[in-house]
């Protein structure tokens, strides 16, 4: 290194940090110990190819699924209109960017985004070809287990959307790398008994798609705690929400890690009425405080499903859940007339937090009782 000690914006960094560093580089590369698909380093020429391969395809390429064909062009969009990142940034950074005052936050910021985008993107490919095989290894399970295969809609199989996914590790997982990034690829088998999921359960446990990450904790989630033995270390209750589950992570042939969720159909409509509580909450932190939503797509996933059939569901079939309705309802409203008058915003206040936690505890409880949501 010689006589000049590296420097960071003109202050000195010390060996001891260097090595630090160094260390935290080496670790993000090599995460044998984690239960990672490993850190992306991206080819310049390999990313312009693939980029450039998928302008001639949207250009010249016959569609059979037009749903892949409007991924492909959301993925080019994003990948081309450089005011895109904005989406991926804090509001704070975003700000900043647009005046031209941005700082090393803000910069590292930026430069972890537009890296996590073109690592994604280089990426894609082995999703879609891991999801079409985690497909045909659900329809083996089920088809031996009197279980039911969910595909997910959308395109590639019903691979998680490109935007969803660069989303959840650029904002609501900021923290994430990409080999961290392990439901894209996800599939779901529903029985009608837990008995023929413990079944499947046991079945998926041999195979070796799970024996080659059975040492990782998190190889498998059981919600249920129907594992028993060395592997009652994978029994790990409830969510907060109290949604149960049983799932397991998969290394396909590609190296790629896909997700496969095992339940039972009276919890996956559960699943299906209480999500939307999921999505009010996930971006209010620890729920101890008022927050405002301003995310799009979320005013709109609350507009469509909190609908007068929500709330007759709710009724009918959480019973429970009744007396917090009336606060829902008026924080519904309170969302429509905000909508109407041209501001796309909610505050969702302590009262209401409560309220929906409370609600969501009660659903996902009739998710766990037999039959009761489908009778």
């Amino acid at each position: 290194m010689g006589d000049t000690m590296p420097t960071i914006e003109g202050k000195t960094i010390d060996e001891v940090q260097v090595r630090r560093n160094k260390a935290k580089v080496l670790a993000k590369i090599n995460q044998k110990r984690n239960m990672s698909q490993g850190f992306r380093l991206v080819n310049v020429q390999q990313y312009q190819k693939k980029l450039l391969e998928l302008k001639r395809k949207l250009e010249s390429h016959e569609y059979l699924n037009e749903a892949n064909r409007r991924q492909d062009a959301v993925i080019l969009d994003i990948m081309s209109n450089t005011g895109k990142i904005n989406n991926y940034l804090e509001q704070e950074t975003s700000q900043k960017l647009q005046m031209g005052s941005m700082d090393f936050r803000a910069r590292n910021q930026l430069a972890n985004a537009q890296l996590k985008k073109k690592q994604l993107f280089l990426m894609f490919m082995e999703i879609t070809e891991a999801q079409e095989e985690l497909k045909e290894f659900s329809v083996t399970v089920a088809s031996t287990t009197n279980g039911t295969v969910k595909q997910p809609p959308g395109a590639y199989f019903g691979v998680k959307d490109f935007h969803g996914a660069l989303d959840k590790i650029t904002n609501r997982k900021r923290h994430y790398d990409i080999g961290d990034l392990k439901d894209a690829a996800r599939m779901t088998i529903i029985f009608e008994t837990l008995d023929d999921m413990v079944a499947a359960k046991a079945l998926i446990r041999l195979t070796d798609e799970f024996k080659q990450l059975q040492h990782h904790q998190s190889a498998m989630k059981d919600r249920y705690g129907t594992s028993t033995g060395d592997d009652a270390r994978f029994n790990c209750g409830a969510t907060d929400a109290g949604y149960k589950d049983i799932k397991f992570f998969l290394k396909m042939s590609n190296g790629h890690i896909g997700e496969l969720q095992l339940n039972t159909r009276n919890m996956i409509v559960a699943k299906k009425n209480g999500h939307i509580i999921y999505d009010i909450l996930r971006d209010g932190g620890s729920l101890d405080q008022p927050f405002t939503i301003t995310n799009h797509e979320v005013l709109a996933k609350v507009q469509r499903n909190m609908s007068e059939k929500w709330f007759t569901f709710i009724r009918e079939r959480v019973p429970k859940a009744k007396q917090d309705l009336p606060c829902i309802i008026a924080l519904v409203e309170r969302m429509n007339k905000n909508m109407a008058n041209g501001n796309p915003s909610l505050v969702v206040y302590l009262e209401e937090i409560d309220a929906l936690s409370r609600v969501s505890l009660c659903i996902y409880e009739q998710g766990d009782n037999g039959r009761v949501l489908l009778d």
